[in-house]
């Protein structure tokens, strides 16, 4: 009888944590940052967000967070059909904070849809980048109210040949289009999606472990003043988080295990 209680007490602990859990969902997440064509630089990272406000629930509504991605690496261009200029891109990136909401209803969320992206890139047009200088994807210069997964125009060089314009947008979970050029000067057009779903592909279910979100923050970078000529490349950055269980809940499920597992034993020695 002691031990049934135990198994009880174990199995209420865990319902409530669920329900409790709602409110915070721990994620494994991702930034990738994709040229199409081109190799995928991704940065890995975990942390904790806050979802739906105080009100708990499973469908995704309202989702807080509070950084816990950063890197850097770089991005070769090796595809002579993506441009005919630009020999890598290198990148240093942070997730910042920030708090995203009518998910449920999206595209688009509703404004300011601002999670930004800190950091730097640097768009390497002959062999080298020693002439380019890195590119902020965050505009310190009006703190921070242009950038990556924020949104704004943001321009450098005016004062020399070569002028380079990042030109940035919100995060959405709605398809986005941006352009290539080619080596031989003409366009293509790429492109991204962003989605919401939770277990089995139930999009009412997101705010539950195991529940996914992918979010796309496009920026398109127009090089011009090389041989008169304008280069255009479109970056696509994808925020990809999983939701996991609190370590807390974690240990609640497997104290209800062990407990159910000790209720075995005991009903197979009698």
């Amino acid at each position: 009888m002691r031990r049934l209680a135990t198994v009880i007490f174990a199995m209420l602990l865990v319902f409530g944590a669920g329900q409790a859990g709602a409110k915070t969902l721990g994620w494994h997440g991702t930034i990738d940052l994709d040229l199409g064509a081109l190799k995928t630089l991704t940065v890995v990272g975990t942390g904790v967000s806050t979802v739906n406000d105080s009100s708990g629930g499973t469908h995704l509504n309202t989702l807080r967070l509070a950084g816990g991605i950063t890197g850097t690496g770089t991005i070769p261009v090796t595809d002579p059909d993506t441009t005919g200029t630009i020999h890598d891109i290198k990148a240093t990136v942070t997730l910042g904070t920030g708090t995203l909401s009518g998910i449920s209803g999206a595209p688009p969320l509703n404004p300011p849809a601002a999670i930004g992206i800190k950091g730097f890139s640097r768009v390497c047009l002959f062999l080298g980048c020693d002439i380019n200088g890195w590119l902020p994807l965050n505009n310190t210069t009006n703190n921070g109210a242009t950038g990556i997964g924020i949104g704004g125009l943001l321009t450098l060089g005016n004062a020399g040949p070569v002028r380079i314009s990042l030109e940035s947008g919100p995060w959405t979970l709605g398809s986005n289009n941006g352009i290539n050029q080619t080596k031989d000067g003409g366009f293509i057009t790429v492109s991204q999606t962003g989605f919401v779903h939770g277990p089995a592909s139930a999009n009412s279910s997101t705010a539950e472990p195991s529940g996914v979100i992918q979010l796309i923050a496009p920026q398109q970078v127009t090089v011009s003043g090389l041989q008169s000529n304008s280069t255009a490349l479109t970056l696509f950055f994808t925020l990809t988080l999983h939701f996991v269980p609190e370590p807390g809940l974690l240990l609640l499920l497997g104290s209800g295990v062990v407990g159910l597992g000790l209720l075995g034993r005991s009903r197979m020695k009698k």
